[in-house]
């Protein structure tokens, strides 16, 4: 694993990593890192500053000679943190910083609260996905459950990606229908992310690509209240089409925090079970969360008509099986007029995974659309010439997009 400069200051500043329990010192907080950054970009400089041996940055930042000694401990270890980096990485650990194009893009609204270090095992670009956060108590009754159970159901067959943060109840309820139905996962775990890569199904789901756990906590870190409801910000963040509340005490409990700080703070919309059952539910209906009942309705459209966000052409239903070349950070600066034609943003895809040559089922389940949608497409793919018929088998033609 290969960290920029810019990356590896991160990490140096703000994590345990290469720590020792003799140490004394303390990583920067999420407040004093952002206070750092806020310095750096004053003297149009970048963090890395701090690892050139040469460079007069004490002065240059303004620090006093105890904070300049407290960073200059953190960056010593550099030999330590290499070390330790690459023994994650032997156990399939990365690590994703801000400064990293593969950091997740709708983390980025949290600004100074996003956080600067980012373990994960999986496959990274889920978190570029469209999709949806489901959270609930972890003591959540028979009815909760089943409501759980049917809307990770509805979201795997509608091809969103679950957010959630992987607790007892809902959380894991949700993680398990949503894998079990085909769909994918990324969980933002708070602790033990080292214990939990070590389980059966979890390395399955992995390697299967349908799985993606992340940790703002050092790998053998183990469970802290603060640290779980702190982490309840990355999931409302992190889902497109917003965050599903299944069931909420009131004004108490990580579930009720999160959703109020979410609508506070506007990090994505904030739909709840009306369910007259939950007192926490209708609370907070009443504070502006949006009440949600399963029906027909795709979720795509539900969020659409409640205006949480536009949802066009070019949105869940082929995420994850076409690299569009449009990321969440270019979707959200999109206008409504904007009007796109999926076809051209697909058919060079289709026509390099024919392969030996499909047929029309073959291909509308490999490229997991509707066969109406596949026949259309593989129609005008043949009348620009991309690709041939032949009885019935569709093969790329000699002049089109190689692989």
């Amino acid at each position: 694993m290969k960290l920029s400069d810019n990356a590896m200051c991160a990490v140096l500043l703000c994590s345990y990593v290469g720590m020792n329990q003799e140490s004394t010192v303390k990583p920067l907080s999420l407040g004093e890192w952002g206070s750092f950054l806020d310095r750096v970009a004053e003297k149009g400089l970048e963090p890395k500053v701090i690892l050139d041996r040469n460079a007069e940055w004490e002065s240059a930042l303004s620090y006093s000679g105890e904070q300049a000694e407290r960073i200059q401990k953190l960056i010593s270890r550099g030999g330590s943190v290499a070390l330790e980096i690459d023994d994650l990485d032997q156990k399939g650990i990365g690590i994703v910083t801000p400064f990293d194009d593969t950091y997740p893009p709708l983390l980025r609204q949290l600004k100074k609260k996003k956080p600067p270090v980012l373990f994960f095992v999986g496959d990274i670009t889920l978190v570029k996905k469209i999709g949806i956060a489901i959270v609930g108590s972890r003591d959540v009754d028979e009815a909760g459950m089943l409501f759980a159970r049917r809307l990770a159901e509805k979201a795997a067959k509608e091809r969103l990606v679950l957010f959630s943060g992987g607790a007892r109840g809902v959380d894991s309820i949700s993680e398990t229908a949503v894998l079990n139905n085909g769909g994918a996962a990324v969980i933002y775990v708070t602790d033990s992310l080292l214990s939990r890569i070590k389980k059966r199904d979890v390395i399955r789901n992995i390697l299967d690509k349908k799985l993606l756990l992340l940790s703002s906590e050092k790998p053998d870190a183990g469970f802290s209240v603060g640290r779980a409801m702190s982490r309840n910000k990355y999931i409302y963040a992190s889902a497109y089409y917003g965050t599903f509340v299944v069931s909420s005490d009131y004004n108490k409990g990580g579930t009720w925090a999160g959703a109020v700080e979410a609508l506070g703070n506007g990090w994505g919309k904030v739909f709840v079970w009306d369910h007259s059952g939950y007192d926490g539910n209708r609370r907070l209906i009443e504070k502006g969360a949006i009440p949600y009942e399963l029906s027909e309705e795709t979720l795509g459209d539900v969020v659409t008509r409640m205006g949480a966000h536009k949802k066009d052409s070019d949105t869940y239903e082929q995420r994850s099986l076409f690299d569009t070349g449009m990321g969440l950070e270019e979707k959200a600066s999109e206008t409504k007029e904007e009007q796109f034609d999926l076809y051209d943003r697909v058919k060079d895809s289709i026509v390099a995974h024919l392969g030996s040559g499909l047929d029309i089922d073959q291909s509308a389940e490999r490229f997991r659309v509707a066969k109406g949608q596949m026949r259309e497409w593989l129609k005008r793919l043949c009348e620009e010439g991309l690709v041939k018929s032949e009885k019935g088998i569709y093969k790329k033609a000699a002049n089109g997009p190689e692989n």
